[in-house]
C-alpha cells in the first residue's frame, strides 16, 4: 500500500515537475554544436542495456564522435545512497551528472522513462536527444522521428544516419 502511494506521488511529481521545466528558447545550429561535442552520455533501456543493438549503438556514435568520451547511464544500476525518498537521482548524484558537462545526452529507451527524462532534463547538455516519442518531447530539442513498427536496432541506425548527415553539412 505504502509503494503504491508512493508511485502515485512519484508519478504526479514528476508530470509536474517535467511540465515545469521551461522550454529552451536558445535556437541551436545543431551543425555546429555537433563540431564542439567532447561528453556523450547515452542513456540505455534497464531492460536491454546488453542487447547488441544497444551495444552497436554506443560503439557506432564513439566512431562517429572519435574525439568524445561517451558515458552510459541504466536507470535500474542507480544504489539507494543515489537516490532520494522518492526514488530520484538526489542531489549529489545530479550534481555529478551537471559537473561532467554533458554536450549531448541520447535516450535511447523505447518508451519514454520519467526518470530518464528528468535526468536528462536535469544535465545541462545543450543537445538532449530521444529515440522515443511520447508526453515529454518538450524536454529534449532533438528528435529524428521513425515508424513505430521500426525496431530498436532500425531506429538506433536512424538516428546515427541522421547524425552523420548533420556532421556531413558542419564541414561544408
Amino acid at each position: 500500500m505504502i509503494n503504491l502511494v508512493k508511485n502515485a506521488f512519484l508519478r504526479r511529481f514528476l508530470n509536474f515537475r517535467l511540465k515545469m521545466i521551461a522550454r529552451q528558447e536558445r535556437a541551436y545550429n545543431f551543425s555546429e554544436e555537433l563540431k564542439k561535442v567532447r561528453k556523450i552520455l547515452v542513456i540505455l533501456p534497464s531492460d536491454q542495456e546488453y542487447s547488441q543493438p544497444i551495444q552497436e549503438f554506443v560503439q557506432k556514435l564513439g566512431a562517429k564522435f572519435s574525439k568524445a568520451r561517451v558515458s552510459t547511464f541504466v536507470n535500474s544500476t542507480l544504489r539507494k545512497s543515489d537516490l532520494s525518498w522518492m526514488g530520484l537521482p538526489n542531489e549529489q548524484y545530479l550534481k555529478i551528472i551537471r559537473d561532467e558537462s554533458f554536450d549531448l545526452v541520447v535516450d535511447a529507451n523505447t518508451e519514454q522513462d520519467q526518470i530518464c527524462t528528468y535526468l536528462c532534463a536535469l544535465s545541462g547538455a545543450p543537445m538532449r536527444l530521444n529515440v522515443s516519442s511520447g508526453m515529454y518531447d518538450s524536454i529534449y530539442n532533438l528528435h529524428f522521428r521513425s515508424s513505430s513498427a521500426k525496431n530498436i536496432n532500425e531506429k538506433l541506425d536512424n538516428v546515427i544516419a541522421y547524425l552523420t548527415f548533420l556532421a556531413k553539412n558542419k564541414q561544408e
